[in-house]
């Protein structure tokens, strides 16, 4: 292991952990030709350890969440970093792969490695692990200070992994997302059978591997930060249309949508509707080169807005929709014995954590026991109070540890 202070304590307070800076192998060389994905796929054949594996995106760069750079490392073979952007399909590599994948926060990187034509059956995520065995940091870089004693490098983690060609310090610091994750993966085992909590682990393994592909987060304009500051339903009209005409150029041009038009311009524009191009651009973000050339279109929906009849204006204020489960705000307005119930549920649920030393989201989720709670049990009993916790998504050994204590409170 080499840290960023090779000759004694690394820098800053002594009760610092070492961080991680320089892989064992040193850097790979990023694959991007079939031929060199074949060779590939033969070496990780020939190896029978785990695959760690990990996906780098363009979040905050890109409108889509596409894999720019797959790492994986088998420990005899080595590590191996692969331009998914020149190899949109790795398909090649699935005979090679059918072992336990090790991933940190899987959730995150499993829709995208189907995506890429990579499916596994047997899963290790070692952010669950931590969870599990009670750890109150979750990054990759917390976990492993925590578990093995130093930290990593995290200084690319908010790059453009869509730039090409990768400097070398980012490779580098790809590579070392999957240096340590096998023997997170040994220890993290060994502590979930010591602590009995390894089926726990196993439950909340095909949770994750078997859960649909999440739906793509739903960008709404009425999610726009300081949205309140426009008092008429005009302004609201006008920035539903700025919004829709910076979605549809973003998606067009796969940027992520801040970097066509900033959300506080467009609230600007809002309060104050220009009327032509020099007005238009005296707001930063709309004389960009980015945006320049869409100038005319975001006077037309400025226009549109202005012209539209009074009753298609956007309401100052949204409705909640039928059906569905308010945020948890809301309940006390909106419904006083639903939000005493989950009141006492949470207050349950914390006491079970409490005594497993575990965060109480990790007993039970904060949606689930919303769901609990919404509307009443009636009649209430245990088996239709399992059944909704089932109906829910609570897994097998949290029905186990909560149903008792969640009955009590609830009744």
């Amino acid at each position: 292991m080499l840290v960023d202070n090779p000759g004694g304590l690394p820098r800053g307070n002594t009760d610092d952990p070492p961080t991680v800076r320089r892989l064992r192998d040193g850097v790979p060389s990023v694959i991007d030709t079939t031929d060199a994905l074949e060779r590939v796929a033969a070496e990780l054949g020939a190896s029978s350890q785990p695959v760690a594996l990990d996906v780098e995106r363009a979040h905050g760069f890109r409108y889509t969440t596409n894999a720019y750079l797959v790492q994986i490392r088998r420990e005899d073979v080595g590590t191996y970093l692969i331009d998914t952007h020149a190899l949109p399909d790795l398909s090649a590599l699935a005979p090679a792969l059918d072992a336990t994948w090790i991933l940190h926060d899987a959730s995150q990187d499993l829709t995208n490695l189907r995506d890429l034509n990579l499916h596994t059956t047997d899963l290790f995520d070692t952010e669950v692990a931590a969870r599990l065995i009670g750890l109150q940091r979750f990054g990759l870089a917390a976990v492993c200070e925590q578990v093995l004693g130093f930290s990593l490098a995290k200084d690319h983690q908010a790059s453009d992994w869509s730039v090409r060609p990768l400097p070398t310090d980012w490779l580098r610091y790809a590579a070392l997302d999957v240096e340590f994750l096998t023997e997170l993966y040994r220890r993290l085992s060994i502590t979930l059978h010591d602590m009995d909590r390894w089926e726990w682990a196993q439950e909340e393994f095909a949770h994750v591997l078997h859960a649909p592909a999440p739906t793509p987060k739903t960008h709404h304009w009425r999610g726009i930060k300081g949205l309140g500051k426009l008092r008429s339903r005009r302004a609201l009209a006008v920035a539903r249309e700025l919004w829709l005409t910076r979605e549809e150029i973003a998606r067009d041009k796969d940027l992520e949508r801040t970097r066509v038009v900033r959300n506080s311009d467009l609230l600007k524009a809002a309060q104050r509707p220009p009327t032509n191009r020099r007005q238009l651009r005296s707001l930063d973000s709309f004389r960009s080169p980015v945006t320049r050339p869409y100038t005319t279109d975001f006077l037309d929906a400025i226009e549109r807005a202005r012209r539209m009849p009074e009753d298609q204006l956007p309401p100052k204020r949204v409705t909640h929709p039928a059906g569905t489960i308010p945020e948890a705000r809301l309940w006390q307005r909106l419904d006083e014995h639903a939000h005493e119930r989950l009141l006492a549920v949470r207050e349950a649920v914390a006491g079970v954590a409490e005594q497993l030393g575990l965060a109480p989201e990790v007993v039970l989720e904060p949606r689930v026991q919303r769901f609990v709670c919404w509307a009443p049990l009636k009649p209430l009993t245990p088996e239709a109070l399992d059944q909704r916790l089932d109906e829910g998504g609570a897994r097998a050994w949290q029905r186990e540890l909560v149903s008792q204590c969640l009955f009590d409170a609830l009744r």
